[in-house]
């Protein structure tokens, strides 16, 4: 290149320029002839000559496609300085095709505009071009992984414009990285932040890169600071999983739905199908927890009961010409029903013993057969309670006389216990007898198997 272009193109002198044209015509043709590899444009534009570059791209348009020793057009340089204007001047005379060359490296105007974020050439570049923010760079990248990896979060929002939220949520690098595993190893809160407002992305999350990691796997084999924690948290709040737990959840969704399908394919149950497998269910667990209550329970009954017998209703006699003294009033002329009352006590009592012994012993209460001797024991002691209070209500009463209320309630309750107590004997004798059965098939196997 002529030493006085050079010098006229480094200060951006038009009137130096003119006169360099004036005394030869052709020195902008021989440009391409010089051992110099950047041409009086791209040394303008690298500048920001403005009024310089209108004149070379008036005498010799053809400079906008010119390379340098790196194959980058003036374009290039232009979009890296962030001049504008004269940007729009190039692009007024390139071509389509040569918005998006690209240079030795694979770079393109729009890359190096957007690793300095130069946000007004980006909206001119993409203006021009909509297509030129969509092209996959060489090694699989989009220009959107460009700016995470730059950290140029305006250029990004800038450019997320271009996709739809299904494509944002679906990109991936050469790698698998989608955009949230980018920005989560760079540690961008903005960026992920911005992400996690897509519904796509957060519908689509979980999704595994080619190492096989998760968003939250990538930041645990990252270094922890801050940043790495707040992104941690930010995905944990969207319901982001690790890749062994999104495995895990995934297999038990497949599994419920399998299960569900099945269920669906079933004839419904009925009332008392339901029961029994309840009953065959219920393995003792809440009584477990509940031993140190049912203990405590029984010795205030068995306590209550012996103090009846001592202390019987209508007391004792206290005086001996009533009566021999400390035998209950009853005995004289009501022996029938003292004995009655003597009866009925002792075998509250003696029943709240049983219970308290089996609870003491420590025996496990999953046991079908500990289960039902302690429902008809506590079915037989709510019975006989209430068969007593019955009775000695009666028996205060002018010719035994009951309420009708009180009799129909205590009548109700108590066919409610003989009902209960029936319905656990008769599940416990089919338990026994399935028991009995399944033991006698399995011997029968065994004797055909040994034989």
């Amino acid at each position: 290149m002529d030493k006085s272009l050079f010098e006229a193109s480094l200060t951006g002198n038009v009137q130096a320029l003119n006169q360099l044209l004036q005394k030869d015509e052709l020195i902008l043709d021989r440009v391409s002839l010089t051992r110099f590899s950047e041409t009086p444009l791209h040394i303008a534009a690298l500048r920001g000559h403005l009024d310089f570059v209108k004149v070379l791209l008036r005498e010799k348009p053809t400079l906008a496609v010119s390379l340098d020793s790196v194959r980058r057009t003036p374009l290039h340089v232009a979009s890296a300085g962030g001049h504008v204007e004269i940007v729009c001047e190039l692009l007024q005379v390139m071509s389509a095709e040569g918005c998006g060359f690209r240079d030795q490296d694979g770079r393109t105007a729009l890359y190096l505009a957007v690793k300095n974020e130069q946000l007004d050439i980006i909206k001119v570049l993409i203006q021009t071009r909509p297509d030129l923010g969509r092209e996959l760079e060489e090694n699989g990248e989009t220009i959107l992984h460009i700016c995470i990896s730059y950290n140029r979060f305006e250029a990004f929002k800038l450019l997320c414009q271009l996709w739809s939220e299904d494509e944002l949520a679906m990109m991936t690098d050469c790698n698998g990285n989608t955009l949230l595993h980018l920005a989560a190893v760079h540690k961008q809160v903005q960026t992920v932040k911005y992400l996690l407002q897509k519904s796509s992305i957060r519908t689509n999350r979980n999704v595994v890169n080619g190492h096989g990691f998760t968003e939250l796997d990538v930041l645990d084999h990252s270094p922890r600071d801050f940043q790495t924690l707040e992104i941690k948290t930010l995905l944990m709040e969207a319901n982001f999983l690790r890749a062994k737990d999104a495995k895990l959840f995934q297999t038990l969704i497949e599994s419920n739905s399998s299960q569900n399908v099945t269920n669906l394919d079933r004839k419904p149950k009925g009332l008392m199908s339901r029961v029994w497998n309840w009953y065959l269910n219920n393995n003792g667990n809440w009584l477990e927890k509940q031993r140190g209550i049912l203990i405590l329970a029984t010795i205030v009954v068995a306590t209550t009961s012996f103090y009846s017998g001592l202390h019987p209703p209508g007391g004792t006699f206290t005086n001996s010409s009533d009566g021999p003294l400390g035998n209950a009033v009853k005995t004289e002329g009501m022996g029938t029903q003292f004995d009655d009352f003597v009866i009925k006590n002792t075998i509250i009592m003696v029943f709240s013993l049983i219970i308290l012994v089996v609870l003491l012993s420590g025996i496990p209460l999953r046991n079908k057969f500990c289960l039902w001797v302690l429902n008809l024991a506590t079915v037989c002691i709510i019975f006989l309670v209430t068969v007593t209070y019955l009775t000695e209500i009666a028996n205060m009463s002018p010719d035994t006389w009951v309420n009708p209320t009180t009799f129909v309630m205590c009548l109700a309750w108590m066919l409610l216990c003989l009902l209960f107590a029936f319905i656990h004997t008769v599940f416990f004798i089919i338990w026994v007898v399935k028991k009995l059965l399944k033991a006698r098939i399995r011997t029968r196997n065994s004797d055909q198997i040994g034989v």
